[in-house]
């Protein structure tokens, strides 16, 4: 059921909860392809590919379920929520790998996750 909320302000903690449910189910998803991988004979050139779109059904995912209930600004919850699951990967990223550098793709990367989340904000609010 949609929130009584007339007012347009942004419910921080449903987008902390959709960062977070992002990430929990990035993780079961990658333990099901390293299972799939272990278990049978594909190759591991998929790996980059499947990680863009595991991640990216991640956002999505979140942002549906973290819109669904709100009644307005659904496109910039999910927004943030890409935005922010991108951001802290590129983080934790410059901590694991001090040599990783700012480059265009992570400019690429951080726009596109925002976008993605955009859709599935619009998506969760319209359901």
């Amino acid at each position: 059921m949609k929130s009584s909320r007339t007012k347009k302000t942004l419910d921080y903690i449903k987008i902390v909860r959709g960062v977070l449910s992002a990430y929990l189910l990035t993780m079961v998803l990658f333990l099901i392809l390293g299972g799939i991988l272990y278990f049978t004979k594909m190759s591991e050139n998929i790996i980059p590919s499947a990680v863009i779109v595991l991640s990216a059904a991640s956002i999505i995912i979140s942002g549906i379920n973290s819109t669904r209930d709100i009644d307005q600004l659904g496109w910039l919850h999910g927004g943030l929520i890409g935005f922010l699951y991108v951001a802290i990967l590129l983080i934790l990223g410059f901590f694991v790998m001090p040599s990783m550098s700012y480059r265009l793709s992570t400019v690429i990367d951080l726009i596109l996750g925002f976008a993605i989340g955009v859709l599935a904000g619009i998506l969760g609010v319209n359901l």
